[in-house]
């Protein structure tokens, strides 16, 4: 099968999955029926990627009942890709070099069922609100999660596989709505419409004041707009109402990686460089402080010092910061040494420090 096949396979799944959560609208009338009749047939398209019939279907279904998981489907975007494609056929298989099309069709690259401007993510965005609307409060499914995981990690412990499965399939329901949000939010980062994505997360941090995820998420968004200012203010908003140590430290430390990332894409100006490195550092000594026995920080810190050695050339400075860069990657490698002796490890040679993952923004709640 190929991976656009898969693809519609899978999302054609979940589409039954939220239909089996979502609250079913009374059957009154004919064309009520129709509606949900019409629903199942572009189900049927999607899954058979005639993704363009199967849009119509939707929009046809919705003429006849306003049903939650209708606007749901009309949400589905297909992506850029090499397909074959013949004209009057709507099909589209995924082509490349190993993977030919039948002779009848032409391997080429499309945009099929995409969602690039605005308005078209603006159209599926509403959609997948209506459907969000109806699902349970947020923190009725965190309970839920909550109560399943334990029976889950039992059902792992036994190897009980029939449990397992099932433990899992409505784990994966109840994670449906934060699923919807990440891929609405990524509609619009990816038609580079931040304000809207800025604006749905502020909205639901009005609901919910202080919600670590969702300022991480804000803080993501940020971050993709190329607004490193903001995003740095939302991590340590996130730090400040962490609820414990370890996730406090980690919202630090993805401050230092936003500043490494930065610094190391070369795009700043000078003035703007230090300032980053000024409050990247800042925030990793806040964070060594809380947890001094992790060498991620120091080694992280180092390496940021010299990038701001480098800003400032040959000056006084600089020396400093190339000092101070050299004696927090030997702590670094100090720490991490003590640590493989305490688990009866063998010592290693010290070696740069690790490269930090650039940071991607959250984006569920």
């Amino acid at each position: 099968m190929s991976r656009l096949t898969d693809h519609a396979s899978r999302f054609a799944s979940l589409l039954l999955v939220v239909g089996a959560i979502t609250s079913a609208v009374a059957s009154v009338g004919c064309k009520q029926l129709d509606g949900r009749s019409r629903n199942r047939k572009a189900n049927r398209m999607f899954r058979e990627t005639q993704f363009v019939d199967a849009a119509a279907e939707y929009e046809e279904a919705l003429k006849e009942v306003d049903d939650p998981t209708i606007h749901f489907n009309l949400g589905t975007k297909s992506t850029d890709a090499r397909v074959c494609v013949k004209e009057g056929d709507r099909h589209y298989i995924e082509c490349d070099d190993k993977n030919v099309c039948p002779s009848s069709f032409v391997c080429k690259k499309s945009t099929f069922c995409s969602l690039d401007s605005i308005a078209l993510a603006d159209l599926a965005a509403a959609h997948f609100k209506t459907w969000i609307k109806v699902q349970p409060a947020d923190d009725d499914i965190k309970k839920q999660i909550k109560e399943l995981t334990p029976q889950l990690d039992e059902a792992k412990t036994k190897d009980d596989k029939t449990a397992i499965v099932n433990l899992e399939k409505k784990i994966d329901e109840l994670q449906s709505k934060d699923s919807i949000r990440k891929q609405m939010t990524q509609l619009w980062i990816e038609s580079n419409d931040f304000p809207k994505a800025i604006a749905y997360w502020t909205s639901l941090l009005a609901e919910k004041p202080n919600d670590p995820d969702i300022m991480g998420n804000l803080a993501g968004i940020n971050l993709k707009a190329d607004d490193w200012r903001k995003s740095i203010e939302w991590y340590l908003k996130v730090a400040a109402v962490a609820p414990d140590n370890s996730s406090k430290v980690a919202a630090l430390q993805f401050i230092g990686n936003v500043a490494w990332s930065k610094l190391n894409s070369k795009k700043l100006g000078a003035v703007e460089s230090i300032e980053l490195a000024d409050r990247g550092i800042g925030a990793l000594q806040k964070a060594a402080v809380i947890s001094p026995k992790n060498p991620r920080l120091f080694g992280l810190q180092g390496s940021i010092f010299n990038f701001r050695a480098q800003i400032q050339g040959a000056s006084w400075a600089a020396s400093l910061d190339r000092a101070s860069a050299q004696d927090l990657q030997h702590t670094s490698h100090v720490i991490s040494e003590e640590a493989k002796k305490a688990q009866g490890l063998a010592p290693t040679t010290p070696v740069a420090p690790a490269t930090p993952s650039t940071p991607v923004p959250k984006t569920g709640g």
